[in-house]
């Protein structure tokens, strides 16, 4: 893990006080922005600026170290009328002059985080840091229900899951990644969603896979799980697989879900579970976006590792609509029916 690493803050009193407009370059690929109505964001602005640093407020903080876009009233009446289009931004955080009624309803329907400026509480994307132990053969909890329950309520409108090994075994004992990911989407797809297709991705070794499944049979599988789950709004779902020879193979070492507002990280596998008995000995840490030693410049905020692995997703999309591009190192599925080649990922967290 990387979020405990020390940063080293050499910023003078003068540029600590700079906020960030999110106009440089290094902000353009991140996920997280922030828009803010004018007055609150001068409200906010006005009333911490006076404080002594060790009074400021988590919202200020998190002002003064992420990308703002100042909106204007015409831009949020847009919002009032139009809230589908928070998704052109679908992991953002946007606080607006609208009741906490409003913006609550924006937020379970669209899975964008929309907060109203008269109670702008942000202490869902920062404390949830959490460490589960898992012990091989041995009960934790209700399994991924109990690793989940501190990032399930968040709002979402997108999954990402990204393990190599994740059908490398398909005996119980050693965690099934059909019936793992059934147990994960189960928890973490939200009971509405009115913004269209609700996107997953599944990443993967295609070389990797139990002797007993192809790909094919896993994209079919996966499909079944998905009708299976019952939700009323339309889920469009990825399988890549891919070989050591793909461009991103040794960048996707890590075994990870990733959402708009959080991620889970499994030190060992994402066939973590037979139901609730362990099938590893490993660490498994849901963590939101942000934690307070990073927002007191401490450490770096689990956000960066959301974005070292977005990035790397983002380029290869790119890249596969190029001449040169070697679509013999994946497969790739949509909807359970196998591709041709994919000449772009779906994924609006990788858009």
């Amino acid at each position: 893990m990387i979020f405990g690493a020390k940063k080293n803050n050499k910023n003078d009193k003068n540029s600590e006080n700079c906020f960030i407009f999110a106009l440089s370059y290094q902000y353009l690929s991140q996920m997280f922005k922030i828009y803010i109505t004018e007055t609150i964001y001068h409200h906010v602005v006005d009333a911490e600026a006076q404080k002594a640093a060790s009074a400021w407020s988590n919202l200020y903080k998190l002002l003064k170290q992420q990308p703002v876009e100042i909106l204007s009233v015409a831009d949020t009446e847009r919002y009032k009328a139009h809230p589908e289009d928070v998704l052109k931004h679908p992991s953002a955080l946007y606080i607006l002059d609208v009741p906490s009624v409003e913006a609550l309803a924006i937020q379970k329907q669209y899975g964008v985080m929309c907060l109203s400026g008269a109670n702008p509480d942000i202490s869902s994307l920062i404390d949830v840091n959490d460490i589960h132990i898992s012990k091989e053969y041995e009960k934790l909890g209700r399994g991924w229900d109990t690793v989940l329950d501190s990032v399930e309520t968040l709002p979402s409108n997108a999954l990402l899951l990204t393990d190599r090994y994740l059908f490398a075994f398909r005996k119980p004992t050693a965690g099934d990644g059909i019936a793992n990911i059934r147990d994960i989407l189960n928890e973490l797809l939200p009971k509405q969603f009115l913004g269209g297709n609700y996107h997953v991705t599944i990443i993967f070794d295609n070389m990797a896979k139990d002797t007993t499944y192809t790909f094919n049979e896993i994209a079919s599988q996966l499909e079944l799980v998905k009708q299976q789950l019952k939700r009323d709004y339309s889920i469009t779902m990825e399988l890549l697989g891919i070989t050591p020879d793909c461009s991103i193979y040794n960048k996707l070492h890590n075994r990870m879900i990733i959402s708009n507002y959080y991620m889970v990280e499994a030190s060992h596998k994402l066939a973590a579970f037979n139901k609730e008995v362990s099938t590893a000995r490993q660490l498994l840490f849901p963590l939101s976006l942000f934690t307070e030693s990073s927002l007191n410049n401490n450490s770096t905020p689990p956000l960066d590792a959301i974005n070292q692995t977005l990035t790397t997703l983002r380029d290869f999309s790119k890249a596969l609509s190029l001449p040169y591009t070697n679509h013999d190192s994946y497969n790739y599925a949509v909807n359970g029916k196998l591709m041709e080649k994919c000449i772009a990922i779906r994924n609006r967290l990788i858009k």
